[in-house]
């Protein structure tokens, strides 16, 4: 209980009702901007005083994710809490972003696809990405004077969203995932969308590691 507590008191929670149903929905991180209503699905655009109703959210489909919102873990001695999930597809399958907020009040990024996880935050480049039509795989890059290879670049569509996020993210969302690795385990991924580009970075991490708790209930765990 002394772990829900710690990270609660990262969170600047906002409380706006829904202008669809008149449910109460909570803004727990004060970089979030988009949010699922967990009642009737009404996707959420948060304003500096209120919020707009910009369509509805199907209710996303069961997977094997031992995740699920409220999920509680530490990474590199610090708490964190899942507050949304954006599920992401491409051509070959899928994967679950989880937004993070740790109790530093940074919010982060918890990812897992097929067995693999990993922890990365968005980050300021400190020189202009190279642009999208410029990269190709097994391509390398310098990030923040780290060495970087392309592993893959995929064109992504988002699947789903629930929670909260620091960027809206609707069904049919489209963008184009890099994926980048450096020794010793290092991540980036470079996110070209219609809303922007974003630079995330951090590494691979045991499911161990993580000190998990909140986990949802699953056959076999």
């Amino acid at each position: 209980m002394a772990t829900r507590t710690n990270v609660q008191r990262a969170m600047s929670s906002k409380q706006f009702d829904c202008p669809s149903c008149g449910a109460s929905v909570a803004f727990q991180c004060a970089m979030s901007v988009f949010a699922v209503c967990p009642y009737c699905r009404s996707m959420l655009v948060r304003h500096d005083l209120d919020v707009e109703v910009i369509g509805k959210m199907a209710v996303l489909a069961e997977d094997t994710s031992p995740f699920q919102l409220g999920t509680q873990g530490r990474y590199d001695g610090r708490m964190f809490q899942l507050i949304g999930r954006l599920k992401q597809q491409w051509s070959d399958g899928g994967w679950n972003e989880w937004c993070a907020l740790f109790n530093d009040a940074r919010h982060g990024w918890l990812a897992e696809a097929q067995g693999f996880y990993l922890v990365c935050f968005e980050t300021e480049p400190a020189v202009a990405l190279p642009a999208r039509d410029t990269l190709r795989v097994e391509q390398g890059i310098q990030i923040g004077g780290e060495s970087y290879r392309v592993d893959d670049i995929k064109e992504v569509t988002c699947a789903g969203s629930e929670g909260e996020l620091p960027f809206p993210a609707p069904h049919g969302r489209k963008s184009t995932s890099v994926d980048l690795s450096a020794d010793g385990g290092k991540f980036a991924c470079i996110e070209y969308a219609e809303d922007g580009t974003r630079l995330s970075v951090g590494r691979y991490v045991d499911f161990a590691e993580l000190k998990l708790s909140f986990l949802r209930k699953l056959d076999g765990w």
